[in-house]
């Protein structure tokens, strides 16, 4: 009975996904700036505000640190904590036509190489582009006044692969290595340079430690911001749990 027992339990820890990813934070925007995961609340800044489905901005006033944007009540720390496990951010959001250079989001400081940002629109393309050791452009804009889903992973050497709506936009794109990415600005809507923010809504934003498959980006795309796979610990707990029971019954 104990080697028909081990032989299940393996099987079924077997059968669960790899842990590719853990989730850190979580910020919801259900009527409130609250991280459901990582306790790290949002702080609203220059008239930013929050309704019962997402986080508004207004893409100004003026530009830089000064537009309508969320910052965090204690730091992120890109570099710091996420140096050597590779980092995913995960959001999705409506863009109602933020100015050339925008910013979704920025951690880091206005220096190419030490910052982690996504530009709604290139002024020099008119594309999209993750901003890392350079610009890296999708070669499009996603479509304005509608939601979108955006997944950018980067592994700790900076290799780079982005998704928009479930669809690899990037694939294996060297950049540098994420620890050198500080703290001097970290936001959603404003950027670290003299540009305009993000206009439009942020109705989900997350942060995980380590890369998102891109397995995970398609289940979570079908899902949408409402909702979350389980975690594979958890399923692991589970498969663990119904094996244990299983044992005690044929004991």
């Amino acid at each position: 009975m104990k080697t028909a027992s081990l032989t299940l339990l393996a099987g079924v820890l077997l059968s669960l996904p790899a842990v590719a990813a853990t989730l850190t934070h979580r910020w919801s925007f259900n009527g409130d700036t609250a991280d459901s995961v990582g306790g790290n609340t949002g702080v609203l800044t220059n008239g930013a505000t929050v309704t019962s489905t997402s986080l508004t901005l207004s893409g100004g006033p003026g530009a830089g640190a000064s537009v309508q944007n969320m910052g965090f009540s204690q730091a992120v720390g890109i570099g710091a904590n996420y140096g050597s496990s590779g980092v995913t951010v995960e959001t999705w959001y409506t863009d109602s036509g933020s100015g050339n250079w925008a910013k979704l989001f920025t951690f880091g400081r206005a220096q190419e190489g030490f910052e982690f940002a996504y530009t709604h629109a290139r002024a020099d393309s008119g594309n999209s582009a993750p901003d890392r050791n350079g610009a890296h452009t999708f070669g499009f804009r996603p479509s304005l006044g509608a939601e979108h889903h955006l997944v950018i992973s980067l592994n700790a050497a900076g290799t780079m692969n982005a998704w928009v709506d479930g669809v690899q936009a990037l694939t294996a794109v060297n950049t540098n290595p994420i620890s050198n990415v500080g703290t001097e600005v970290e936001s959603i809507g404003a950027t670290a340079w003299g540009d305009p923010g993000h206009f439009g809504a942020v109705n989900e934003f997350r942060i995980w430690s380590g890369e998102l498959t891109g397995s995970e980006v398609t289940a979570n795309f079908a899902l949408g911001p409402n909702s979350l796979v389980p975690e594979p610990t958890s399923l692991a707990m589970v498969g663990l749990g119904a094996a244990a029971l299983l044992r005690r019954r044929r004991a």
